[in-house]
């Protein structure tokens, strides 16, 4: 009886202990950022200020969570994986229109894999008559 009692005890400290980790990862991946213009994330336009960029788990494909950093508004969009990039540390990659800054890729740094987000229907109208340049922004990774 002993044995089997102290068999249930270290299984659910096993479980607890992946549980925390696991929770402690999803820390980790989480963006800080600021931004001091509006821009487009999918087919929702943010105002300037600072924000938090999270991935969501449990979801059939990739999406994030970016939050202002005071908790709303908050939207969710669809992402798909990118490799990491040759930049050092976790940035943004915006793309710059004449008249729209979209949020183009996501790389928490670290060697982990990037994020690209998906265009929404304002990036693809803009991408018909123009091309964009590049705008990083840096970001603290937690």
């Amino acid at each position: 009886m002993k044995t089997r009692v102290g068999r249930l005890a270290a299984f659910a400290l096993a479980v607890l202990t992946i549980g925390v980790l696991a929770g402690r990862a999803q820390i980790l991946n989480q963006l800080d950022f600021k931004m001091t213009q509006p821009f487009t994330v999918g087919n929702a336009t943010l105002a300037a200020g600072s924000y938090v960029i999270r991935p969501v788990s449990g979801a059939d494909q990739m999406v994030v969570e970016i939050s202002a950093a005071g908790g709303k508004p908050t939207i969710l969009v669809e992402v798909e994986a990118l490799q990491p990039d040759a930049v050092k540390g976790s940035h943004l990659v915006f793309n710059k229109y004449k008249s729209l800054l979209a949020l183009s890729q996501v790389f928490p740094g670290g060697g982990q894999q990037g994020y690209q987000v998906l265009q929404g229907h304002p990036e693809k109208m803009a991408a018909k008559s123009e091309q964009p340049t590049k705008q990083t922004v840096t970001s603290s990774s937690k």
